[in-house]
Parts: structure tokens; sequence; C-alpha cells
């Protein structure tokens, strides 16, 4: 049996021999290039059994004594390799290939690997980028199946999580391909230009070398994140001013201690038994062997000569060589190979050794006895290696379905210590779970204050503003928040709107209170305004207790009896709730305020319009129309009807569209506060049918304006009522231009006043000043001289001929004295 390598840990080693089992193995080399990998391989099987077995379908079965190959690291060589292998199935288990591709079973039915593939690797790396929050990265992979794959994981896992690629770069797989330095000069300019800070490089070692001598040069300094076929790299960490490139972490598969493998590196000596080891033979050659170039160069070395031109494998020469001490160069050993082995490597291809070894036991080897015949086929080994779960010390490990072994990632620092790469471990990655632990303390980076790299396309957003995104999703603009916005941590994609009683200038993090504003008690205008309420309310209380003092007196009974003290009641109300246009709003004041004017300042314009019209019916009608009017003319039933009707309208507003205490945001800093009129069609029509009644009441005093003086103010009624009209039709665009304004509800004030004052003056004043200083007319005698005086120039007016006169005279003065009894009567009656 030939497997590799050649040591075993102990404990196994009993174990096998004691079962009477021994384990050979043979060593080939395939330096990393394709053809030498396919030249070896066929080695491997040119000694060969050909059997018959039905169970492949009556075709013939390869038999070798190569029962499975460890092997290769490259995933590109392992693809190669396999494709030879699989034809008879052998198994082949890659201690380091971890290429996605890997994964397909038809393609490569008997490659297994002791590492995850590279599908979990990329979530690694992932991880370790939105940890740091970037967004921006760069990718630098081979041409190759490893490289590809990675890539494609990689863009799937961008898209996924809202990362962004900066640039993506591929380089040929061998650093001898003629294109590699045009691709590096390439490489070279896109990171010169690029934004970003972190680049992602799936490249073997010496690509990377070579990129790395060329970006020094230039102070190119980034955050690389190696994979793991170079986050160990010896080459690549011996470059002069490594630091220089900025901060490294790789990743690279967990490993343990392999005990006694240490020991065993420092102890290396020839075979007891005779049998030769070419490559331990040439490496104790290369390391310890004396050879005239090198006793040159110690010698130009001692001179302190700044020209000893010598071969890079001197360089890897021991101090002890040509040493005088040094007897047998095989025997010699020192910590060389301990200092640069990849243990991870180291670990992953005992765990390959320790599969092979126990899945041929488990077929040899029935109830502690082992059957000497090794003819078992490939196939069986595969299906048993595949099945099986194995131990190695402390650990238990298994081949997934997909071929691979689910361990995990350790995250390694280059830290550089007097100009000494150490590669420390600084965190773990754990494919079950999917967990990143990393020790911060222990990443050097390459900023100021060692502070984490930015490696975003654009810059974080203030607080105050958003973000506004560009063709590129991670790419945008920072754009500050509107007014009434505000955005109040950096990074926002939006901004928040403010709440309706707070307010935000452009560009705010936060949201300030808004002064509330309304028509205060303590404005002056609402102080003015208050005086001539309180002014006229005073007036009415006062006139309204001198009519009842008086009221029996004929200037009191002319202006309407019983029905002035309605009318006063009415204007009490309206100059009362004046104070309810005052304040800071609330529902029920809203709803209160307007119709209670409507309703008291249509009882206002029906007791007017009731004098208007009793005048008319006392002058006007004939003999005729006296019992019609004495049946119809009902004063209370009239001023009941019309103000039931306005009633009926304001019900109508409460029941549909209610007025309601409102805000008004509308300038940034202040929040006005005022009543919303709800339906202002109702209140159109509320306002409009009491701009009827005035209108009405204007006519009839029109109508009468010839009446006897004493009795009729249609002057004054006419005035009042035009005073109301004209109010109230400057109201409406002054009203409507201010609704958002603090002073609406000062507006409204100033026409009720207005109109209030128009009723005072032309219907209350004059009768009070005829009561208080013309007393000597407000008799009985007087107002019937009146009388005499109107239907005198009325019977002057119908017969103005004095032959007229002097035939009718006495009829004439009959037909007066008549009319002036029924006017007795009727003013009575009325």
């Amino acid at each position: 049996m030939k497997v590799f390598p050649p040591y075993y840990p102990e404990d196994f080693q009993m174990i096998l021999s004691v079962l009477g089992i021994k384990l050979g193995y043979e060593i080939y080399d395939s330096c990393s290039d394709g053809l030498k990998a396919t030249q070896e391989t066929l080695k491997l099987i040119s000694n060969s059994v050909i059997m018959n077995s039905s169970e492949y379908c009556n075709n013939t079965v390869l038999i070798t004594n190569t029962k499975a190959v460890i092997g290769e690291i490259y995933s590109e060589l392992s693809i190669i390799t396999s494709r030879i292998l699989s034809l008879h199935l052998i198994p082949q288990i890659s201690p380091a290939s971890s290429a996605i591709t890997l994964l397909d079973s038809l393609r490569f039915p008997s490659l297994l690997c002791t590492v995850p593939n590279d599908k979990y690797q990329t979530e690694a790396i992932v991880s370790l980028i939105r940890r740091y929050e970037w967004n921006w990265v760069g990718i630098l992979v081979t041409d190759d199946d490893y490289g590809r794959s990675a890539l494609s994981s990689l863009d799937f896992l961008f898209k996924k999580y809202g990362i962004c690629t900066a640039f993506s770069k591929t380089i040929p797989a061998f650093v001898d391909h003629p294109s590699v330095g045009n691709t590096l000069k390439e490489i070279i300019g896109e990171l010169i230009n690029s934004s970003t800070n972190t680049v992602i490089v799936f490249v073997k070692s010496p690509i990377v070398r070579k990129l790395f001598e060329r970006a020094i040069p230039l102070n190119i300094s980034k955050t690389w994140i190696a994979s793991d076929i170079w986050a160990y790299s010896k080459e690549v960490a011996s470059i002069p001013n490594i630091k220089k490139i900025g901060t490294i972490i790789g990743l690279n598969f967990l490993s343990e201690t392999v005990p006694g493998f240490a020991h065993y590196l420092q102890h290396l000596k020839p075979s007891e038994n005779g049998s030769t080891n070419g490559f331990l033979t040439k490496y104790k050659e290369l390391r310890f062997g004396c050879t005239e170039d090198y006793r040159k160069y110690k010698t130009c070395m001692k001179s302190f000569s700044d020209n000893c031109l010598t071969d890079e494998s001197l360089l890897l020469k021991s101090p002890r060589a040509c040493h005088d001490n040094v007897t047998n160069v095989y025997m010699e050993n020192d910590d060389f190979l301990l200092q640069n082995i990849e243990w991870s490597t180291v670990y992953s291809t005992t765990l390959a050794v320790t599969a092979t070894a126990q899945a041929i036991r488990n077929i040899v080897c029935k109830h502690d006895t082992c059957d000497k015949d090794n003819a078992f086929t490939h196939k069986t080994l595969l299906e048993e290696i595949k099945r099986g779960n194995y131990s190695f010390y402390d650990k238990t490990f298994y081949f997934e379905p997909s071929g691979d072994v689910l361990t995990g990632y350790d995250i390694i620092c280059w830290n550089t210590t007097n100009n000494t790469v150490q590669f420390q471990v600084i965190g773990q990655y754990y494919i079950h779970g999917q967990k990143l632990t990393i020790e911060e303390n222990y990443i050097s980076w390459n900023t100021e204050n060692n502070t984490v790299p930015f490696s975003n396309c654009s810059k974080a957003c203030d607080p105050g503003t958003y973000k506004k995104h560009s063709d590129i999703t991670c790419c945008y603009d920072c754009v500050p928040c509107g007014e009434g916005y505000y955005a109040p941590t950096s990074d926002m994609s939006q901004c928040l709107k403010c709440k309706s009683n707070q307010w935000s200038s452009n560009g705010s993090a936060e949201c300030k209170n808004r002064t509330k504003e309304y028509f205060h008690w303590k404005n002056p205008l609402a102080i003015t305004l208050m005086i001539f309420s309180g002014t006229g309310f005073l007036l009415v209380s006062v006139i309204g207790f001198l009519f009842l003092k008086y009221i029996d007196t004929p200037a009191v009974k002319a202006a309407g009896s019983n029905y002035t003290h309605i009318l006063n009641i009415a204007l009490l109300v309206n100059l009362a709730d004046t104070a309810l246009f005052i304040g800071e709003p609330i529902d029920i004041i809203c709803q209160i305020r307007q119709p209670l004017y409507g309703i008291s300042f249509t009882v206002i314009v029906s007791c007017i319009l009731i004098k208007s019209l009793r005048i008319i019916l006392a002058f006007e009608s004939g003999r005729r129309h006296e019992k019609v009017m004495a049946y119809a003319f009902k004063p209370l039933v009239i001023i009941l009807f019309l103000t039931c009707i306005q009633l009926a309208i304001c019900l109508l507003w409460l029941l549909l569209k209610s007025p309601f205490a409102s805000s008004i945001d509308t300038i940034p800093q202040l929040l006005i506060q005022q009543c919303d009129e709800g339906s202002n069609l109702v209140f159109g029509i509320m306002l409009g049918y009491i701009g009827l009644l005035a209108f009405i009441c204007f006519l009839l005093a029109y109508k009468g304006r010839k009446l006897p003086q004493k009795y009729n103010e249609a002057r004054f009624i006419t005035f009042s009522m035009l005073v109301y009209m004209f109010v109230w039709i400057f109201f409406i665009p002054i009203y409507m231009n201010n609704v958002n304004s603090t002073y609406l509800s000062a507006i409204q004030i100033i026409a009720i006043l207005a109109s209030n004052y128009g009723v005072i003056g032309c219907h209350l004043l004059p009768v009070c000043y005829i009561i208080l200083f013309k007393s000597e007319t407000n008799n009985r005698e007087w107002y019937l001289q009146g009388i005499h005086d109107f239907f005198k120039a009325r019977r002057s007016t119908f017969f103005p001929s004095q032959r007229i006169s002097n035939i009718h005279g006495l009829e004439a003065e009959a037909k007066y004295k008549g009319t002036s009894v029924q006017i007795r009567r009727r003013h009575r009656s009325c």
C-alpha cells in the first residue's frame, strides 16, 4: 500500500502493527505544474491488475497497489489528477484544495477534501467585511477554478448583503504566464485610482509577491484579506518593507497541533533499515551541505561588502553549513522546517491519512482479525471513507455528502516586529453557527491611531442628511433633510417627518417644538377688541334698563315696545360671544361660538325686520286689509320662525361636519391653533341667511322711507343694514386670505362688533336720545301731530289744486280724521 506522508501518530502505528497491517508510501512532486502532476499520477496506476467484475456491469476493474492518493494542494492540480484517478474510482483526499468546483460529484466522484470548500471561506470573508461595516471592496483572483469559483461566490454574497465591488481583476494562475506583467500593471493602476481600502486576494503566493514588490515603492497601502492559499506565505512575508503594504488579515483552515510532529521535524535522519528517502536527502544537502559558492558567499559577507552576489538557494543554507563541527550533513537538524511549515496543511494531511488508514482497517479487519488479502476494490475503500466517522485524539470528523470536512477557519493577522512578520491568530470562524470571533487588540491597522480603516464607496452621511443612491447601490450623495424632516443618526436612507407639533429647518438632526400661537388674551388687539365688546355690552345693558324704565312712553313703543328687550338680549349674547373667539381653541368652544353668533344675530335682524314691517302695515294698508293684518301679523311667531330656520341650519352644520380645534403648521416655527369651521358650505349658508334677512330689512326700510318720521326709522335701518352687508362683504375675502393667520379670530370679532355697533347706533341710541334729551317730544300728542302732518302732506299731494281741495275739503277732512283713528288703532294693535 502506498500512502503519503511518512509520519504517523505513534498510537495509530501501534494499533496497525498489532493488527498486522503495514502501510507504505510513495512521494511524488508535481512542482505545481499540471503536466508534471499528470505524469506523476499515471505512475501511480502503472502497476495494476485487471479483474472482471459483474458488479461493474461486466466491465473490468483496475486493482493497483496504490489504494489511495493524498494530494494535491492547489485546486487546479487536484482537478487534473482527479480526472485520471476518478476513472477507476481511486480515492483521492486533498488536504488543502477548496475550490467550489470540487463539490461536483459527477465530475470528481472519487475526490474528497479534509478542508471546507471556498463557499464557506467566502462566507467567512463576508462576515469579516460586515463586522467592520465595509461595503466597497476590490477583488483579485486567479484565472482558474479556484479563483473563478471564489469570485462567483463573493458576487452572490455581496449582492445578498449589499456590498459592492470597487474592481474585480483576474490574474493568470501561473507566475510565468506572459500576460502576468501587463495584468499586474493594470492592477497597480486600479489600486492607485480606486477609493477602496480593502482588497480580497485569492491568488497564489508568487504572484502576490510580484504584486506587492510593485506596490510598495508606490506607497500603496491597503487592508488585504488573504485567502488560505497565501495566508501563511513566508515567500510574501519575506518581502523587504512588507509593513508598508498595509494590514494583512488572512484566513486559513482551523488546525490542531499534531502531537510529536514538531519533535519529528527536529530529529530528521536517514532510515535505519537502509531504505533511501530522496526528499530528505535533497533537503539535508540543500540546508547543511557545503559548496564552493557558499564558502565564497560567507567570505564576502565577513568582509562587510555590499556586492555579495549570490543565488537565492544559498540564502536557505543553515549557518552550520561549511562549519568545521559538521561531520555528517545527513544527521544535522535545526528549527528551519519548524519555523516555515504550514501547520494547517500538516493537520489536514494527518486527517486524510487517518481517514484512509482507519477505512482500510475497517475493510480488512473483522472481529480483531485481519485478512491479509488486500485485493479490495477502490470503490469499496471510497465508500468506506465517505461513510466513516473518524477520530484523531480527542477530535472526531467525517466527510460531508459534498465530500469535504466542515471545520472552520483561523483568522490570522500579519504583525511586524523588528522587520519580521509574525503570523498571529486573532480569531476564528466556525462554519456551524456561522460565528466569527476576533481579538481586536491584536490587529495593527494601517491608519493613524490604529483605527479601523474606512472602506466604503461614500462617506457616512452626517445626522441631518440622508443617502441618495446612485446607480451603484453602495455609492450615494448626502442630501440635507428638507424643512419639517430630520435624520437623528448618520447614514440614514430617508429622513423622518417631524411630529405635527414640531418643526425643523433644512439639514436638521432633530426636531424642535413649535411655538403654539393663537389669538391670546394678552394680545394688545385682543384687549382692544374686548374693551369695545365690553363697552358695547355695558351700553346695551344701560339702554335695556332705560327702555324698561320708559317702556310706556311713545318713543319706546314706536321703537318696538316689548320686542326691543328681545333685541337687547340678542345683542348682549352677540357681544358676549366675541369672548369665545379669544384664547386657545378647544372643540366645544369651536362648536359653540359660530352657531351662537348666527342664531343671536338672526334674532337681532328679525326684530329689526318686524319693526320695519309693522310701520309699513300700519300706514300703507287700507281698511280692507285691517282684519287680515290683525290676524296674520304675529311678531313673536315671525321671530321664532325666522330664528328656527337659522337654528336648523346650525344643527345641520353640527351634525354633518361640526367645527373643531385644529393646528396649522404652514409656518415652520409656529403651530397656529384656531378653529376649523368644518363645513365651509354650511358656514356660508348661515352667513348668507343672515344677509338675506338684512337685505329684506333694507328693502322694507326703503319702501317705508316716506312714512311719518316720528314712527319711521327707515334711514337708520337702511344705514345699519348697509353697514352689516358692507362689513360682511369685505369680511369674506379678508377671511379667505387670512385663513392660516393668528388674527383670523380678530377679523371676525371686528365684523361682529361693527355689525352690533351699527344696530346700537342706528336703532337704540336715537330712542335714548329722545328719552333723555327730547322728553318734550316723548308724548302722545307729539306723535299724533306727526301723523296729522303726514296725512296733511299726503292730502296736498293727492289734491294739489285749490279748486279740488275746496270741492272735496269736507270729505277729505272726514277721511283724514277717520284715518287718524284707524292709524292709532293699528298702532296699538302692533
